[in-house]
């Protein structure tokens, strides 16, 4: 390992992730790497504008500080995606586990890291080694391959394989398992009320399979499990020193989830979090928003050294591993500043993009679409028939539905596949009453007298938590009540369909990106066969695999 000669300073910025406002690095956010030879840097959608602004602005980040910053970005496909449809979305975890081939999450992670190396990103915080055993959770959901551990082992390494190869970092996330949770961490602290015995053969073992793999990262969760300790896990020896380190076997870097995030922020101090951090075990401490906070954290570290509180020695071990990841996966070369167009872009499509890996994304996403049920034979739907897409406000993770915006996943693709087709947008309402103890009507009434001019309707609902399941459910029954020969399509959750249970026709997408609409239109319109399989048990509905 190189010899950088750092003082204590520039040794304690390379145990921070940081991340920051805007497309370009400013005065204040260069000064602020600069000064603390910051070691990681996060970029979020805020940060990405263009592809040529991206490029410009990860070179300008690799040319500061003694060492050059490692970037990482949240690409794990599907969902969550911060390039949008710049680069490759390819499809949700769950959505490769539905299609039922392993290799194509080898093929996704070498898709979305040979388009992040050509953008300048060092690592992607992805794979995803939760297992979603409880269908309330409001986080993971479809950002989990499966609610069965072997099958999140198979396809998660399979992921993790790919992403290497291009010569990109990865991260199994959200140690020792956000799986099994009714609460979001950015909200509050979520409480995992299971045995030693279910944890660990539900939870722990994703982890101790990427782990023995020697996976690049590990990025822990603000959980708590209180049958097998009484600290959240970011913070907690027992998880980290013991299970992650001596058990596993592991030594490569273990990170923080953002410690911004109010399961942590609303608990502990800055000196609190860096005393317990570096106590438990973690190697890099991320702080995704703010600068004040990010100097706070820094100052707090060093001042604990200084202090003989945490040994530099201490520091010295986190230091080493991080050094060791930076050279096995050293600063990209010069990027060119000319953007790489796509040989089949979007129709309609001029801006720039990086996404050459198109054709290939379409084969992985024809696999996943979904259908649970067509009782009444409706799919394949005729496209000549005049047609209605209904769907609901859009709220984004972690967000209260009052946040909703009232945009449409299908309708830039259904011009493409059905001839005359109207989208409605409908509120996300709260549940109330017509004044008369009655539940008020959710379809306007327009709505309710046009319904019988269309041959066909489709209703589209997208949802990350039970809440916005229950919101959108309240209408839906409603048209259900109309209609009994509704198309009903889950952009987001398969679970969904616990509040409709009765509905005839049900399709899975896992995801709302372009090329999963696509392909739900392909098999809407009879050119695509389905194929997917549910990965998950939807209790009392359906199996695992159905």
């Amino acid at each position: 390992m190189a010899d950088y000669r750092l003082s204590l300073k520039e040794k304690i910025g390379q145990l921070f992730m940081i991340g920051f406002k805007g497309t370009e690095v400013t005065e204040d956010v260069q000064r602020l790497i600069e000064t603390n030879n910051t070691g990681f840097i996060i970029l979020f959608s805020r940060n990405i504008d263009a592809i040529s602004q991206v490029k410009e602005l990860t070179r300008g980040i690799h040319a500061l500080g003694k060492i050059p910053p490692f970037i990482y970005t949240d690409q794990e496909g599907g969902t969550v995606v911060q390039f949008k449809e710049l680069a490759a979305t390819v499809v949700s975890p769950m959505g490769l586990a539905a299609g039922g081939v392993p290799r194509n999450a080898g093929k996704a992670g070498r898709i979305i890291g040979a388009e992040m190396k050509t953008l300048g990103v060092n690592g992607v915080l992805a794979p995803s080694l939760d297992v979603n055993y409880e269908e309330n959770n409001p986080i993971i959901g479809i950002r989990s391959f499966s609610d069965d551990p072997e099958t999140v082992i198979k396809y998660a390494l399979e992921f993790a394989v790919g992403l290497n190869e291009t010569g990109v970092a990865c991260c199994g996330k959200h140690y020792p398992g956000h799986g099994g949770t009714t609460a979001d961490s950015h909200l509050e602290i979520p409480t995992v009320d299971i045995s030693p015995e279910y944890f660990f053969h539900y939870c722990y073992r994703p982890f101790y399979a990427a782990a023995r793999a020697g996976i690049d990262a590990m990025m822990t969760g603000h959980l708590l499990f209180p049958a097998l300790s009484p600290r959240i896990a970011t913070f907690c020896p027992y998880f980290i020193h013991q299970l992650l380190r001596e058990q596993a076997g592991y030594n490569g870097v273990v990170m923080s989830d953002c410690l911004e995030m109010k399961a942590v922020k609303e608990h502990f101090s800055p000196t609190e979090m860096v005393k317990n951090a570096m106590d438990a075990g973690l190697d890099l401490m991320i702080a995704s928003h703010s600068p004040d906070f990010q100097a706070e954290l820094l100052e707090a570290l060093y001042f604990q050294v200084k202090k003989g509180v945490i040994p530099e020695k201490r520091i010295d071990e986190s230091l080493e591993r991080i050094l060791k990841l930076k050279e096995k996966y050293p600063s990209l070369p010069q990027l060119s500043p000319s953007p790489s167009p796509s040989p089949s872009p979007s129709p309609g499509s001029t801006q720039e993009t990086v996404r050459i890996h198109r054709a290939e994304e379409k084969k992985i996403a024809d696999r996943s679409i979904t259908v649970l049920r067509n009782r009444k034979g409706i799919i394949p739907i005729n496209p000549s028939a005049r047609t209605l897409i209904i769907e609901w406000g859009k709220v984004m993770a972690a967000m209260p539905p009052s946040s909703a915006s009232n945009i449409s996943y299908l309708a830039r693709s259904a011009g493409q596949f059905l001839e005359r087709v109207d989208i409605e947008t409908l509120d996300l309402l709260p549940d109330g009453n017509d004044g008369q103890g009655n539940p008020a009507a959710r379809i306007p009434e327009t709505l309710r007298n046009r319904m019988k001019e269309y041959q066909q309707i489709i209703a589209a609902l997208y949802s990350r938590s039970p809440e916005i399941q229950r919101l959108q459910a309240g209408p839906l029954n409603e048209l259900l009540g109309l209609r009994d020969d509704v198309i009903v399509i889950a952009l987001g959750n398969p679970y969904d369909i616990r509040n409709f249970p009765l509905v005839d026709t049900y399709a899975a997408t896992y995801g709302f990106r372009e090329v999963q609409v696509e392909a739900l239109f392909r098999v809407l319109t009879g050119a695509l066969k389905p194929t997917g399989k549910l990965p998950v048990q939807i209790r009392g509905l359906f199996p695992r695999w159905s």
